[in-house]
Protein backbone atom coordinates (compact mmCIF):
# COMPACT_ATOMS: atom_id res chain seq x y z
CA UNK A 1 0.00 0.00 0.00
CA UNK A 2 1.30 3.43 -0.89
CA UNK A 3 -0.24 6.81 -0.49
CA UNK A 4 0.74 10.44 -0.31
CA UNK A 5 -0.82 13.43 1.32
CA UNK A 6 0.24 17.04 1.58
CA UNK A 7 -1.17 20.27 2.89
CA UNK A 8 -0.68 24.03 2.40
CA UNK A 9 2.16 25.82 4.09
CA UNK A 10 1.70 29.02 6.06
CA UNK A 11 5.13 30.61 6.19
CA UNK A 12 6.14 32.42 9.33
CA UNK A 13 9.43 33.81 10.50
CA UNK A 14 10.03 30.74 12.65
CA UNK A 15 9.11 28.40 9.80
CA UNK A 16 11.48 29.93 7.29
CA UNK A 17 14.42 30.05 9.70
CA UNK A 18 13.93 26.66 11.36
CA UNK A 19 16.31 23.76 10.64
CA UNK A 20 14.96 20.78 8.73
CA UNK A 21 15.36 18.08 11.38
CA UNK A 22 13.92 14.57 11.08
CA UNK A 23 11.13 13.81 13.54
CA UNK A 24 13.30 11.75 15.90
CA UNK A 25 15.95 14.51 16.04
CA UNK A 26 13.26 17.07 16.74
CA UNK A 27 12.01 14.93 19.63
CA UNK A 28 15.54 14.71 21.09
CA UNK A 29 15.95 18.48 20.82
CA UNK A 30 12.67 19.05 22.64
CA UNK A 31 13.89 16.82 25.46
CA UNK A 32 17.01 18.92 26.10
CA UNK A 33 15.31 22.00 27.50
CA UNK A 34 11.80 22.95 28.52
CA UNK A 35 11.94 26.13 26.42
CA UNK A 36 12.31 24.02 23.27
CA UNK A 37 9.46 21.60 23.94
CA UNK A 38 6.91 23.63 21.99
CA UNK A 39 9.28 24.53 19.14
CA UNK A 40 8.32 21.59 16.90
CA UNK A 41 4.62 22.43 17.17
CA UNK A 42 5.17 26.08 16.19
CA UNK A 43 6.49 25.35 12.69
CA UNK A 44 4.96 23.55 9.69
CA UNK A 45 5.26 19.80 10.14
CA UNK A 46 7.42 17.84 7.71
CA UNK A 47 6.74 14.08 7.74
CA UNK A 48 8.51 11.85 5.24
CA UNK A 49 8.46 8.12 4.60
CA UNK A 50 12.21 7.91 5.34
CA UNK A 51 11.31 8.53 8.99
CA UNK A 52 9.57 5.14 8.98
CA UNK A 53 11.89 3.09 6.78
CA UNK A 54 13.91 1.70 9.66
CA UNK A 55 10.82 0.61 11.55
CA UNK A 56 9.39 -1.10 8.46
CA UNK A 57 12.27 -3.61 8.49
CA UNK A 58 11.33 -5.01 11.92
CA UNK A 59 8.57 -7.33 13.02
CA UNK A 60 4.88 -6.47 13.17
CA UNK A 61 4.99 -5.30 16.79
CA UNK A 62 7.75 -2.75 16.15
CA UNK A 63 6.11 -1.54 12.96
CA UNK A 64 2.78 -1.18 14.72
CA UNK A 65 4.39 1.10 17.31
CA UNK A 66 6.06 3.20 14.61
CA UNK A 67 2.89 3.63 12.59
CA UNK A 68 0.86 4.41 15.70
CA UNK A 69 3.39 7.14 16.50
CA UNK A 70 2.49 8.86 13.25
CA UNK A 71 -1.11 9.08 14.41
CA UNK A 72 0.01 10.66 17.69
CA UNK A 73 2.18 13.18 15.82
CA UNK A 74 -0.69 14.20 13.59
CA UNK A 75 -3.03 14.46 16.56
CA UNK A 76 -0.65 16.58 18.67
CA UNK A 77 0.69 18.91 15.98
CA UNK A 78 -1.66 21.84 15.29
CA UNK A 79 -0.39 22.28 11.71
CA UNK A 80 0.01 23.58 9.15
CA UNK A 81 1.82 20.87 7.16
CA UNK A 82 4.51 21.84 4.69
CA UNK A 83 4.77 18.31 3.34
CA UNK A 84 3.38 14.99 4.37
CA UNK A 85 4.44 11.82 2.52
CA UNK A 86 3.82 8.33 3.79
CA UNK A 87 4.81 5.18 1.88
CA UNK A 88 3.87 1.99 3.66
CA UNK A 89 4.44 -1.64 2.68
CA UNK A 90 3.07 -4.03 5.25
CA UNK A 91 1.28 -7.34 5.37
CA UNK A 92 -2.48 -7.72 5.76
CA UNK A 93 -2.32 -8.47 9.50
CA UNK A 94 -0.90 -5.00 10.18
CA UNK A 95 -2.91 -3.22 7.52
CA UNK A 96 -6.32 -4.04 8.96
CA UNK A 97 -5.61 -2.59 12.37
CA UNK A 98 -2.84 -0.02 12.71
CA UNK A 99 -3.00 1.37 9.19
CA UNK A 100 -6.75 1.82 9.33
CA UNK A 101 -6.34 3.93 12.45
CA UNK A 102 -3.47 5.81 10.82
CA UNK A 103 -5.63 6.49 7.78
CA UNK A 104 -8.41 7.89 9.92
CA UNK A 105 -5.94 10.19 11.68
CA UNK A 106 -4.60 11.55 8.39
CA UNK A 107 -8.03 11.88 6.81
CA UNK A 108 -9.03 14.04 9.76
CA UNK A 109 -6.20 16.45 8.97
CA UNK A 110 -8.25 19.50 7.94
CA UNK A 111 -5.29 21.24 6.29
CA UNK A 112 -4.76 18.57 3.59
CA UNK A 113 -4.23 20.10 0.17
CA UNK A 114 -3.28 17.04 -1.91
CA UNK A 115 -4.23 13.44 -1.24
CA UNK A 116 -3.31 10.42 -3.36
CA UNK A 117 -4.21 6.87 -2.33
CA UNK A 118 -2.86 3.62 -3.78
CA UNK A 119 -4.06 0.12 -2.88
CA UNK A 120 -6.56 1.50 -0.43
CA UNK A 121 -10.18 0.84 0.45
CA UNK A 122 -11.73 3.99 1.78
CA UNK A 123 -15.05 4.25 3.56
CA UNK A 124 -16.82 7.18 5.18
CA UNK A 125 -19.38 5.45 7.33
CA UNK A 126 -20.40 5.42 10.95
CA UNK A 127 -18.02 7.58 12.97
CA UNK A 128 -16.08 8.94 9.97
CA UNK A 129 -18.86 11.00 8.40
CA UNK A 130 -17.50 14.09 10.16
CA UNK A 131 -14.38 14.07 7.92
CA UNK A 132 -14.08 17.25 5.85
CA UNK A 133 -11.42 18.59 3.49
CA UNK A 134 -11.70 22.39 3.51
CA UNK A 135 -8.32 22.90 1.75
CA UNK A 136 -8.15 19.81 -0.49
CA UNK A 137 -7.38 20.78 -4.10
CA UNK A 138 -6.22 17.49 -5.63
CA UNK A 139 -7.52 14.01 -4.89
CA UNK A 140 -6.55 10.79 -6.64
CA UNK A 141 -6.93 7.04 -6.23
CA UNK A 142 -5.39 4.13 -8.11
CA UNK A 143 -5.78 0.42 -7.49
CA UNK A 144 -8.18 1.52 -4.77
CA UNK A 145 -11.90 1.43 -4.18
CA UNK A 146 -14.75 3.20 -2.46
CA UNK A 147 -18.52 3.11 -2.53
CA UNK A 148 -20.53 5.48 -4.68
CA UNK A 149 -21.66 7.44 -1.61
CA UNK A 150 -18.07 7.80 -0.38
CA UNK A 151 -17.10 9.73 -3.50
CA UNK A 152 -20.26 11.80 -3.10
CA UNK A 153 -19.07 12.63 0.42
CA UNK A 154 -15.58 13.66 -0.71
CA UNK A 155 -17.02 15.99 -3.35
CA UNK A 156 -19.54 17.46 -0.92
CA UNK A 157 -17.00 18.16 1.85
CA UNK A 158 -14.20 19.48 -0.43
CA UNK A 159 -15.27 23.02 -1.34
CA UNK A 160 -12.04 23.93 -3.19
CA UNK A 161 -11.31 20.61 -4.92
CA UNK A 162 -9.96 21.26 -8.43
CA UNK A 163 -8.63 17.92 -9.75
CA UNK A 164 -10.11 14.44 -9.29
CA UNK A 165 -8.32 11.37 -10.67
CA UNK A 166 -9.57 7.77 -10.54
CA UNK A 167 -7.52 5.04 -12.19
CA UNK A 168 -6.99 1.27 -12.37
CA UNK A 169 -10.19 0.41 -10.54
CA UNK A 170 -13.91 -0.23 -10.91
CA UNK A 171 -15.25 1.25 -7.68
CA UNK A 172 -17.13 3.51 -7.37
CA UNK A 173 -19.32 2.13 -10.15
CA UNK A 174 -21.57 5.18 -10.51
CA UNK A 175 -19.54 8.35 -10.53
CA UNK A 176 -21.76 11.38 -10.00
CA UNK A 177 -20.02 14.73 -10.18
CA UNK A 178 -21.51 17.59 -8.19
CA UNK A 179 -19.08 20.36 -7.33
CA UNK A 180 -18.78 24.13 -7.48
CA UNK A 181 -14.98 24.03 -7.68
CA UNK A 182 -13.94 20.95 -9.71
CA UNK A 183 -12.03 21.91 -12.87
CA UNK A 184 -10.60 18.60 -14.11
CA UNK A 185 -11.84 15.01 -13.94
CA UNK A 186 -9.55 12.18 -15.10
CA UNK A 187 -10.78 8.61 -15.49
CA UNK A 188 -7.85 6.39 -16.49
CA UNK A 189 -7.97 2.62 -17.15
CA UNK A 190 -11.29 2.39 -15.37
CA UNK A 191 -14.42 0.20 -15.42
CA UNK A 192 -17.68 1.89 -14.44
CA UNK A 193 -21.38 1.63 -15.09
CA UNK A 194 -21.87 5.38 -15.28
CA UNK A 195 -20.03 8.68 -15.30
CA UNK A 196 -22.50 11.51 -14.77
CA UNK A 197 -21.58 15.20 -14.84
CA UNK A 198 -24.62 16.25 -12.83
CA UNK A 199 -23.76 19.83 -11.86
CA UNK A 200 -20.17 21.05 -12.13
CA UNK A 201 -20.13 24.74 -12.89
CA UNK A 202 -16.32 25.11 -13.23
CA UNK A 203 -15.42 21.85 -15.00
CA UNK A 204 -13.08 22.54 -17.93
CA UNK A 205 -11.56 19.12 -18.71
CA UNK A 206 -13.20 15.69 -18.75
CA UNK A 207 -10.52 13.15 -19.66
CA UNK A 208 -11.31 9.45 -20.18
CA UNK A 209 -8.66 6.96 -21.28
CA UNK A 210 -9.40 3.26 -21.80
CA UNK A 211 -12.68 3.31 -19.91
CA UNK A 212 -15.47 0.82 -20.37
CA UNK A 213 -18.42 -0.78 -18.65
CA UNK A 214 -17.94 -3.18 -15.77
CA UNK A 215 -21.07 -5.03 -16.88
CA UNK A 216 -20.63 -7.58 -19.66
CA UNK A 217 -22.16 -6.66 -23.03
CA UNK A 218 -23.19 -3.23 -21.75
CA UNK A 219 -22.09 0.26 -22.64
CA UNK A 220 -20.63 2.62 -20.08
CA UNK A 221 -23.04 5.52 -19.72
CA UNK A 222 -21.53 8.99 -20.00
CA UNK A 223 -24.00 11.70 -19.00
CA UNK A 224 -23.51 15.43 -19.43
CA UNK A 225 -26.16 17.44 -17.63
CA UNK A 226 -24.64 20.71 -16.48
CA UNK A 227 -21.05 21.66 -17.32
CA UNK A 228 -21.22 25.17 -18.83
CA UNK A 229 -17.42 25.68 -18.84
CA UNK A 230 -16.42 22.29 -20.29
CA UNK A 231 -13.71 22.89 -22.92
CA UNK A 232 -11.95 19.52 -23.38
CA UNK A 233 -13.73 16.18 -23.64
CA UNK A 234 -12.57 12.68 -24.62
CA UNK A 235 -11.68 10.00 -25.51
CA UNK A 236 -15.28 9.15 -26.35
CA UNK A 237 -15.72 5.74 -27.99
CA UNK A 238 -18.97 4.68 -29.68
CA UNK A 239 -17.95 1.03 -29.20
CA UNK A 240 -17.97 1.26 -25.39
CA UNK A 241 -19.76 4.49 -24.43
CA UNK A 242 -23.38 5.54 -24.48
CA UNK A 243 -23.52 9.32 -24.52
CA UNK A 244 -26.42 11.15 -22.89
CA UNK A 245 -26.77 14.91 -23.01
CA UNK A 246 -29.45 16.36 -20.79
CA UNK A 247 -32.26 13.83 -21.03
CA UNK A 248 -31.38 12.76 -24.58
CA UNK A 249 -29.69 9.46 -25.36
CA UNK A 250 -27.48 10.08 -28.40
CA UNK A 251 -27.89 7.50 -31.15
CA UNK A 252 -27.30 7.31 -34.90
CA UNK A 253 -30.57 9.12 -35.69
CA UNK A 254 -30.35 11.88 -33.06
CA UNK A 255 -31.03 15.37 -34.39
CA UNK A 256 -29.08 18.15 -32.70
CA UNK A 257 -31.19 20.64 -30.76
CA UNK A 258 -30.48 23.05 -27.88
CA UNK A 259 -31.21 20.38 -25.26
CA UNK A 260 -28.94 17.72 -26.80
CA UNK A 261 -25.70 19.62 -27.44
CA UNK A 262 -22.63 20.65 -25.44
CA UNK A 263 -21.76 24.01 -27.04
CA UNK A 264 -18.82 24.88 -24.76
CA UNK A 265 -16.43 22.10 -25.89
CA UNK A 266 -13.57 23.31 -28.10
CA UNK A 267 -11.30 20.23 -27.99
CA UNK A 268 -12.84 16.81 -28.60
CA UNK A 269 -11.18 13.38 -28.75
CA UNK A 270 -12.85 10.34 -30.32
CA UNK A 271 -11.70 6.76 -30.81
CA UNK A 272 -13.31 4.96 -33.76
CA UNK A 273 -12.88 1.80 -35.83
CA UNK A 274 -13.58 3.28 -39.28
CA UNK A 275 -14.40 -0.12 -40.76
CA UNK A 276 -17.05 -0.96 -38.11
CA UNK A 277 -20.46 0.07 -39.37
CA UNK A 278 -22.00 0.72 -35.94
CA UNK A 279 -19.18 3.02 -34.90
CA UNK A 280 -19.15 4.90 -38.21
CA UNK A 281 -22.91 5.43 -37.99
CA UNK A 282 -22.53 6.99 -34.52
CA UNK A 283 -19.68 9.32 -35.45
CA UNK A 284 -21.75 12.06 -37.17
CA UNK A 285 -24.21 12.11 -34.24
CA UNK A 286 -21.41 12.58 -31.71
CA UNK A 287 -19.98 15.42 -33.78
CA UNK A 288 -23.37 17.11 -34.27
CA UNK A 289 -23.98 17.14 -30.53
CA UNK A 290 -20.70 18.95 -29.88
CA UNK A 291 -21.06 21.65 -32.55
CA UNK A 292 -18.33 24.18 -31.71
CA UNK A 293 -15.25 21.95 -31.75
CA UNK A 294 -12.12 23.70 -33.02
CA UNK A 295 -9.55 20.93 -32.43
CA UNK A 296 -10.55 17.34 -33.17
CA UNK A 297 -8.42 14.37 -32.12
CA UNK A 298 -9.34 11.08 -33.81
CA UNK A 299 -7.73 7.77 -32.87
CA UNK A 300 -8.13 5.07 -35.50
CA UNK A 301 -8.90 1.79 -33.76
CA UNK A 302 -8.71 -1.80 -34.94
CA UNK A 303 -10.47 -3.23 -31.89
CA UNK A 304 -13.15 -5.59 -33.14
CA UNK A 305 -11.19 -6.30 -36.32
CA UNK A 306 -10.63 -4.61 -39.66
CA UNK A 307 -12.88 -5.49 -42.57
CA UNK A 308 -12.95 -4.58 -46.24
CA UNK A 309 -15.82 -2.19 -45.59
CA UNK A 310 -14.82 1.39 -46.31
CA UNK A 311 -18.27 3.05 -46.14
CA UNK A 312 -17.59 5.34 -49.10
CA UNK A 313 -21.31 5.55 -49.92
CA UNK A 314 -22.17 6.45 -46.32
CA UNK A 315 -19.73 9.37 -46.25
CA UNK A 316 -20.93 10.63 -49.63
CA UNK A 317 -24.56 10.67 -48.49
CA UNK A 318 -24.24 11.83 -44.87
CA UNK A 319 -25.52 15.32 -44.24
CA UNK A 320 -22.97 18.07 -43.44
CA UNK A 321 -21.82 18.30 -39.82
CA UNK A 322 -21.83 21.81 -38.35
CA UNK A 323 -18.59 21.60 -36.37
CA UNK A 324 -16.67 20.19 -39.36
CA UNK A 325 -18.16 22.70 -41.75
CA UNK A 326 -17.83 25.90 -39.72
CA UNK A 327 -15.57 25.49 -36.69
CA UNK A 328 -12.87 22.81 -36.87
CA UNK A 329 -9.45 24.35 -37.48
CA UNK A 330 -7.19 21.44 -36.59
CA UNK A 331 -7.58 17.67 -36.91
CA UNK A 332 -5.10 15.12 -35.59
CA UNK A 333 -5.55 11.53 -36.74
CA UNK A 334 -3.72 9.24 -34.32
CA UNK A 335 -2.61 5.68 -35.22
CA UNK A 336 -3.26 6.25 -38.91
CA UNK A 337 -2.71 3.06 -40.92
CA UNK A 338 -3.61 4.13 -44.43
CA UNK A 339 -6.75 1.97 -44.66
CA UNK A 340 -9.28 3.02 -47.26
CA UNK A 341 -11.93 3.43 -44.54
CA UNK A 342 -9.73 6.11 -42.95
CA UNK A 343 -9.23 7.85 -46.32
CA UNK A 344 -13.00 7.96 -46.91
CA UNK A 345 -13.49 9.82 -43.64
CA UNK A 346 -10.63 12.20 -44.45
CA UNK A 347 -12.15 12.90 -47.87
CA UNK A 348 -15.45 13.69 -46.19
CA UNK A 349 -13.63 16.20 -44.01
CA UNK A 350 -11.67 17.71 -46.90
CA UNK A 351 -14.87 18.23 -48.86
CA UNK A 352 -16.69 20.24 -46.19
CA UNK A 353 -14.28 21.61 -43.59
CA UNK A 354 -14.16 25.28 -44.58
CA UNK A 355 -12.14 26.46 -41.55
CA UNK A 356 -9.61 23.62 -41.50
CA UNK A 357 -6.05 24.92 -41.30
CA UNK A 358 -4.05 21.88 -40.07
CA UNK A 359 -4.42 18.16 -40.67
CA UNK A 360 -1.87 15.96 -38.90
CA UNK A 361 -1.68 12.22 -39.53
CA UNK A 362 0.24 10.30 -36.87
CA UNK A 363 1.25 6.91 -38.26
CA UNK A 364 1.36 3.74 -36.18
CA UNK A 365 4.66 1.98 -35.57
CA UNK A 366 3.78 -0.70 -38.10
CA UNK A 367 3.25 1.93 -40.83
CA UNK A 368 6.59 3.65 -41.44
CA UNK A 369 6.41 7.07 -43.00
CA UNK A 370 7.71 7.28 -46.56
CA UNK A 371 7.64 9.76 -49.42
CA UNK A 372 5.33 7.47 -51.40
CA UNK A 373 2.83 7.22 -48.56
CA UNK A 374 2.76 10.98 -48.04
CA UNK A 375 2.14 11.40 -51.76
CA UNK A 376 -0.71 8.87 -51.57
CA UNK A 377 -2.33 10.74 -48.67
CA UNK A 378 -2.17 14.00 -50.63
CA UNK A 379 -3.58 12.32 -53.72
CA UNK A 380 -6.49 10.77 -51.84
CA UNK A 381 -7.36 14.04 -50.12
CA UNK A 382 -7.18 15.86 -53.44
CA UNK A 383 -9.75 13.40 -54.79
CA UNK A 384 -12.00 14.28 -51.88
CA UNK A 385 -11.94 17.96 -52.74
Amino acid sequence: MAWTASAPSQTTSSATSSPRLPIRNGACTAALATCWRSLWSSIPLVLHDSDLLLASTFDDEVRAVAFAAVGCILADHPGPFRKDLVLLDVDDSTKDGVLQRLANDILRCASLQRLFLTYWQISFSGTTTDVTFPHLKKFGMQYSSMRDQDLDHILACSPVLQILTLSFSKYPQRIRLRSKSLQCMVLWMYMAEELAVVDVSCLKRLIMWITFSAVDDSLMIVKIHRAPELREFGYLEPRVHQLEIGNTVINATTKANPSSIVPSVKILALKVNFSAVNEVNMLPSFLRCIPNVETLHMESSVIGGVTASHHAMFWREVLPVECLKSHVKKIVMHKFRGHRSEFEFLKFIAKGARKLQNLLLVLTKEVPASVDQVAEVNRQLAIGT
